[in-house]
């Protein structure tokens, strides 16, 4: 549609009463929100297939991330084991990741208590 041209349903010369502009309003305003609803749809539809091959790759990620923290789990068994035996191997190994995630944990509590709102106990 060209700029400043009359709808198509309306003649060169042909006055349109304030209702029947009206009504012409209102339906290019609805043509309008046809096409920004199915706009909004296809982004949506987009972003949720790259949300989707995005989740997949950060679960893989983890997975490897796990995989490699316990390859080094029985590396430093190994290692641990042939100074002091497996017993004591052990012992060390599951002391020293415990320790690790006590401290993570106690971290994350620490920086979670720092989330806390301030309530305003006055009024005015």
């Amino acid at each position: 549609m060209e700029k400043n041209a009359p709808p198509a349903d309306v003649t060169e010369g042909e006055v349109i009463s304030p209702l029947g502009q009206v009504r012409n309003l209102i339906e290019e305003v609805r043509a309008l929100a046809e096409v920004e609803v199915d706009y909004v749809k296809a982004r949506i539809s987009y972003s949720g297939g790259i949300l989707r091959k995005a989740g997949l790759f950060a679960l893989l990620a983890l997975l490897f991330l796990s995989s490699a923290v316990i390859a080094l789990i029985i590396g430093l068994l190994l290692i641990v084991a042939s100074y002091w035996g497996p017993i004591v191997a052990t012992l060390v190994v599951v002391a020293l990741f415990a320790t690790a995630a006590l401290g993570a944990a106690l971290y994350a509590r620490n920086t979670a208590r720092k989330l806390k709102f301030e309530e305003d106990t006055g009024h005015g």
